[in-house]
């Protein structure tokens, strides 16, 4: 085998077998593409050859991306960029799998070599994963990327003064909603007249939170009375929180 005149192998990458195959191992466009001479003795003194040539194509290269932190309501800007392989690529993008379509409120531009998706105010419908797939003759890659939407914490139902009857169940109201999931805490100042000091509520078997932030007090007792605060927090904007009477 010759190449450019050059008696093959001429480097460790290229192998001839004893049947005269050629192999070439991490091949590369510029060493390898090229016109290959395949030379075989078939007499004293007399060859036949023949020619090939190899084209070496290059598949798309994506660059690594990632989408920022981002809350309800913010814009949202990513761009998918290949920076490398034959031209033309053919970008696309998909969420969880499916085909994004203008209704979504996702808008994308695609240029030669790059494509950018574009949210005007971002709301939970947009969280998901994003996969940004490039394609040419030489072969199909992806990039995927997960995007996570936080909303602050907010009252879906605020603490309201309540009247308790001794040994009978009490429920505090206090249901929350936000992303991720905010963490409820409450708080207790005893006695009717101004909150002193609040203190946290001491979860026992007598006294829980509900799966959606309410206290429940199974029996209420005169220790009970006074100031109780819920607090919620998901480390997204700033916590919230509201005082309520239970007398």
């Amino acid at each position: 085998w010759y190449k450019e005149g050059l008696l093959l192998p001429d480097n460790h990458r290229q192998v001839v077998y004893e049947n005269g195959t050629l192999k070439l191992s991490d091949v590369q466009k510029v060493l390898d593409e090229g016109a290959y001479l395949c030379s075989v003795l078939i007499q004293p003194q007399i060859f036949i050859s023949q020619t090939v040539y190899v084209q070496v194509k290059v598949p798309p290269l994506i660059q690594p991306f990632d989408f920022p932190p981002t809350s309800i309501g913010k814009l949202m800007y990513i761009a998918c960029v290949v920076s490398s392989g034959d031209m033309p690529i053919h970008i696309t993008w998909r969420k969880d799998g499916q085909e994004i379509v203008p209704s979504s409120g996702v808008n994308i531009e695609t240029k030669e070599y790059m494509s950018s998706l574009q949210i005007g105010k971002v709301s939970l419908k947009h969280n998901g994963n994003y996969t940004c797939i490039a394609s040419n003759d030489a072969a199909t890659v992806s990039s995927e990327r997960q995007l996570t939407v936080t909303v602050p914490p907010q009252f879906v139902v605020q603490p309201n003064n309540q009247d308790g009857i001794y040994g009978k169940a009490g429920v505090l109201n206090c249901s929350v909603d936000g992303y991720p999931p905010p963490k409820v805490m409450w708080k207790h100042a005893k006695g009717i007249g101004n909150p002193q000091q609040y203190h946290p509520v001491p979860l026992t078997g007598r006294i829980q939170i509900m799966g959606n932030g309410s206290l429940l007090i199974r029996h209420v007792l005169e220790e009970d009375r006074g100031y109780y605060l819920c607090q919620a927090s998901n480390g997204v904007g700033s916590d919230i929180s509201k005082s309520m009477v239970l007398t």
